[in-house]
């Protein structure tokens, strides 16, 4: 295991504490779908300039369409979801689910790394789900509020379900299947391509200038963005996977907290309970997953 790698890990997971506020920022001015379109171009033009030309012909088929579909469903949900939330509180609450992903991953590196892990894993994974219905639902673990609430704009929470999902699945696979630097840029590309596609079709770009704030807010977020996906691509193939699964669990409170900052918006009192809730049982995760010394 590579320390740099291991070190480019945490750095992503700072960076990207700053997607779910950029992204809705920009989701405002440009749409949902010209948002994640505008933001993926730039990161992929930025990781193309810093790892070069990917070479393709190298890589197993198994990662290039497998992965890639993962990557790139993660990436348009992700987007999606976010632009599409009905408010900016719902914006933080789909922001959460999101960050069920550290504890998928773990839970997915059981079968796929062949990670042996302890009993709490399972209560874990349970109290991280916890927390989300508990912000959702109001401040409650009441099924029926939760789903009475997701309800309400229920496909943007399904897209932020399946993201999680895609993302877990792929951070453990592109591991097991990946060769040298990968295609991120690809990734990236394909995944800009098919927002640009569905732009017209579902939506429409801006009419009107586009103010300099949200120039300034997509060329941060395609850097950070860009950088943020080229250090998580190194730890996962390179660094310690579960060090960095670890650390990414206080993504949530870094996120919520610029993204309350940025968009002006005061959680409501469950929330932060909830966040904790997730906190918490996805650092049982870690512990659980743990090599037993």
């Amino acid at each position: 295991m590579s320390k740099f790698a291991t070190l480019s890990g945490m750095a992503a997971i700072l960076l990207w504490s700053m997607s779910v506020a950029l992204t809705r920022s920009l989701a405002e001015v440009l749409g949902p779908f010209g948002a994640g379109a505008a933001i993926y171009t730039v990161s992929g033009v930025l990781v193309l300039l810093v790892t070069g030309m990917p070479k393709i012909r190298q890589q197993r088929a198994a990662y290039l369409w497998g992965c890639g579909s993962l990557f790139v469903i993660y990436m348009v949900c992700f987007a999606l979801a976010i632009g599409m939330a009905a408010s900016r509180q719902q914006t933080l609450e789909i922001g959460l689910i999101n960050y069920l992903w550290p504890s998928l991953t773990l839970l997915f590196a059981l079968p796929l790394l062949k990670i042996s892990a302890r009993w709490w894993l399972y209560p874990g994974i349970l109290l991280a789900f916890s927390g989300i219905i508990w912000v959702v639902s109001g401040g409650s673990l009441s099924l029926n509020d939760f789903i009475h609430n997701i309800s309400s704009n229920l496909l943007a929470y399904l897209l932020a379900i399946i993201a999680a999902v895609a993302w877990s699945l792929y951070s453990n696979l592109v591991r097991i299947y990946c060769h040298g630097k990968g295609v991120l840029p690809l990734f990236l590309f394909v995944t800009a391509a098919c927002l640009w596609i569905m732009t017209p079709i579902f939506s429409q770009l801006p009419t009107e200038m586009i103010p300099q704030d949200a120039i300034l807010e997509l060329l941060l977020m395609g850097a950070t963005t860009a950088i943020a996906y080229v250090c998580w691509d190194i730890a996962m193939r390179k660094g310690n996977i579960t060090l960095v699964a670890a650390l990414s669990y206080f993504t949530p409170l870094f996120s919520i907290l610029i993204a309350s900052v940025w968009l002006n918006t005061q959680p409501g009192r469950a929330f932060w309970p909830g966040v904790g809730l997730v906190v918490i049982g996805s650092l049982l995760c870690w512990s659980a997953s743990r090599n037993k010394n």
